[in-house]
């Protein structure tokens, strides 16, 4: 199983994108359309896992007033716990190589980035009606 991450760089690659958070985010999770898939909003860098030639995974990034903000981690049930979501924030990390970087990390997710050098700060919010923590990495 080779997981391949690379920067979206075309339509059907986007479209990828959307799909894969479209199942995970809305189906999945309940979240409102109308705040997922706010693309056409804000301006960012995506990016696709690929496993076995399959699209498995997205996220992306954005430059905000605070910094790099890591966004929209999603991975396909199916393809979960094989590496794919580690994959991609190394990946996106090593592409940056800054500082300054943060991610506003569901609840249920915080051990995952806590090992990939993201510290909670702050206290406990709620987004999308789902409790996050927002972490940061120096």
């Amino acid at each position: 199983m080779a997981i391949k991450i690379k920067c979206v760089s075309s339509l059907e690659e986007h479209q990828n994108c959307l799909s894969i958070r479209k199942k995970v985010f809305i189906e999945e999770q309940g979240i409102s359309e109308d705040i997922e898939l706010d693309d056409h909003k804000v301006n960012t860098t995506n990016f696709l896992a690929l496993l076995n030639e399959e699209c498995v995974g997205t996220a992306r990034y954005r430059v905000t007033n605070n910094g790099i903000k890591l966004e929209r981690f999603a991975v396909l049930k199916t393809y979960r716990n094989l590496g794919v979501g580690k994959a991609l924030v190394e990946f996106i990390l090593d592409t940056l190589n800054q500082d300054d970087i943060y991610l506003h990390a569901q609840e249920s997710v915080v051990d995952f980035y806590t090992p990939l050098g993201f510290k909670k700060i702050g206290n406990l919010f709620f987004e999308a009606d789902i409790p996050h923590w927002k972490m940061i990495r120096k």
